[in-house]
């Protein structure tokens, strides 16, 4: 153990060692046969000693990828590190070379070998597909890595055919109704923003770009039928700027005197509305439908208590790393709405739980959707350790349904991942996916449940022996 200190270093969080390929894994209950496919999870495993591991970030480790397979009712596992041109330097020097983006490690950076890149991109926050290709990303790089979608060998990198230098988002979405995947891309020297689409085939298709008045941390965005939608908070985010990373600064600060900025772009014309609201931090968003002259936006909102440009942001979001007071609240779900007859932002907190992680069922991103699905915490007990719940909303109805596994104690649950039923009328007739960790076994299984029936008998839990570390995202990619 690296550090008896850093909760991101223990535990659930322990980064794996080593890189596994099971044919065959042990089910309770029943895979659905109709399910083909693969659920890839990718998260933070540093790999080598950090500098300064009681200041290690979750967000800094190196990326690894996992897969769980199922075909014919079977499932299968493997796991394996992205081969990305840090890890690569690392790797020959035999010992980490590179700070931390988001870490404050208090230490320069170690003297790098000629052609290196200045910072280390992990590779670690979400998996897609995109024109037939598995792509496993980050968002402080121009482009991807590809990977094999068995093995999970790393090929090389994706960079829509060079058309970027500047970072591009990790969290791309899927509107089902013009077939386009839509992506941003950020700079902070000079500091401006790049919304595009991409075809079927993965070429660009449109791109619309505009200043920003600051450097914002950004790490999702939502899209409505007409618009690209950004909430900026109190957060700001200078990954690549020379003071600070390889110095042994993070990235990371927070302005204390911003209010919170919303901006719209248009999808077509690329004209830009800018809105002011409260200093909160979008973490994730669920979804956004334009509803008469007001957009909706469903999201997990991080609150400001306090401000001072003196906190360091790395020790406290998005969880604290140290036992001090907060500046943050912890997440929440909001339901927020931008009224654009008045220019006004206004929400409401759904539920009394806490909120992370939101997905909806994608295939009515950007349109009026009925269900949410989250990672949560919900009446904890003295043991909790992170999320210990999938929560499904019904906004129609405004009620909650909760699934802990009924274990008789705690387990810390992930993202889930909506899987639509093929020919599905109802909007919540398919599947829900997440990887759990079983505190007990220092292990981890992947569970199906039935999203109409999410607080009821898991449909099947695959087991694992060994523990895959509280990752980031991922996605269900039916086979081809």
């Amino acid at each position: 153990m690296w550090s008896e200190r850093n909760p991101f270093l223990q535990g659930p969080y322990l980064p794996l060692r080593n890189e596994y390929v099971i044919h065959e894994l042990y089910v309770e209950g029943a895979i659905p046969k109709e399910l083909n496919g693969a659920l890839y999870r990718t998260g933070s495993n540093q790999h080598f000693r950090p500098a300064n591991p009681d200041k290690f970030h979750w967000f800094d480790g190196d990326g690894m990828v996992h897969a769980f397979r199922l075909k014919d009712g079977k499932a299968s596992y493997c796991n394996r590190l992205v081969e990305t041109d840090g890890l690569k330097v690392e790797r020959a020097a035999g010992r980490s070379l590179y700070n931390g983006i988001y870490g404050q490690a208090g230490v320069p950076q170690q003297a790098l070998p000629e052609g290196a890149p200045p910072i280390k991109s992990v590779a670690g926050i979400n998996v897609i597909t995109l024109a037939g290709r598995i792509l496993t990303m980050h968002e402080i790089d121009s482009f991807y890595w590809e990977i094999d979608r068995h093995s999970l060998a790393t090929i090389g990198k994706f960079d829509f055919d060079g058309n970027f230098s500047s970072m591009i988002t990790a969290h791309s979405h899927v509107d089902t109704h013009t077939n386009e995947t839509l992506f941003y891309a950020v700079e902070n020297d000079p500091n401006f923003i790049e919304c595009f689409a991409v075809n079927a085939a993965g070429k660009v298709a449109s791109r619309h770009r505009t200043a920003l008045p600051f450097a914002p941390f950004i790490h999702d965005f939502i899209f409505s039928e007409n618009y690209y939608i950004f909430f900026f908070g109190p957060i700001r985010n200078r990954a690549r700027a020379p003071e600070l990373v390889p110095l042994g600064l993070s990235s990371a600060s927070l302005d204390d005197q911003s209010p919170g900025r919303v901006l719209l772009m248009h999808r077509t014309s690329g004209e830009c509305r800018w809105l002011e609201t409260e200093p909160f931090t979008v973490g994730h968003y669920m979804n956004a439908y334009e509803d008469g002259n007001c957009i909706i936006v469903d999201a997990s909102v991080t609150p400001t208590l306090f401000r001072s440009a003196d906190i360091n942001v790395s020790d406290f979001f998005p969880f604290p790393l140290v036992d001090e007071v907060s500046p943050f609240g912890p997440p929440e779900l909001r339901r927020i709405t931008i009224d654009l007859s008045i220019d006004t932002v206004s929400y409401r907190r759904i539920g009394d739980f806490d909120a992370e992680f939101v997905r909806t069922n994608e295939t009515v991103m950007g349109r009026r959707h009925r269900y949410g699905y989250m990672a949560g915490i919900h009446n904890p007990g003295p043991d909790t350790r992170g999320f210990n719940c999938i929560i499904k909303h019904d906004y129609e109805t405004n009620c909650s349904s909760f699934q802990h596994l009924p274990n008789g104690y705690d387990l810390v649950v992930g993202e889930p991942v909506f899987v639509p039923r093929q020919g599905a009328t109802a909007e919540d007739d398919g599947w829900i996916m997440a990887v759990w960790w079983d505190p007990r076994r220092h292990a981890s299984e992947m569970v199906i449940l039935a999203a109409d029936d999410l607080d009821g008998k898991p449909v099947a839990r695959i087991q694992l022996d060994h523990h895959v570390p509280p990752g980031f995202h991922g996605n269900w990619i039916a086979d081809l």
